[in-house]
């Protein structure tokens, strides 16, 4: 029996980091699969006293609650490092998302 994970979507994520800000910019869909990869570069971000990490989503297809959740614990971390997390280019359907959970 053979499996097909066709239509699987990749997260694609560039960091960069200029005058003390982290630029990071996404790529595709933050979902079960893919979530773990955007976690792992945020958090150790967002532990961090007194960063500023800017976010553009302007190019995120899809979000999942995995995906979701990976967001509300980078920004409970950002709170609690005194640092700040800002996300830019959102698409409506994104958006509305992020007000449905609370998150905006």
């Amino acid at each position: 029996m053979s499996m097909s994970m066709g239509n699987v979507m990749d997260l694609n994520i560039t960091h960069e980091k200029l005058n003390g800000t982290h630029y990071l910019e996404l790529v595709g869909e933050v979902q079960s699969y893919t979530a773990p990869k955007l976690k792992a570069i945020l958090f150790p971000l967002s532990e961090q006293t007194k960063q500023k990490i800017i976010i553009d989503v302007e190019k995120i297809d899809f979000i999942d609650s995995i995906g979701l959740g990976v967001f509300a614990g980078a920004f409970k971390l950002t709170k609690r490092s005194n640092s700040t997390l800002i996300l830019k280019g959102m698409k409506n359907h994104v958006r509305r998302l992020f007000e449905v959970t609370g998150l905006i």
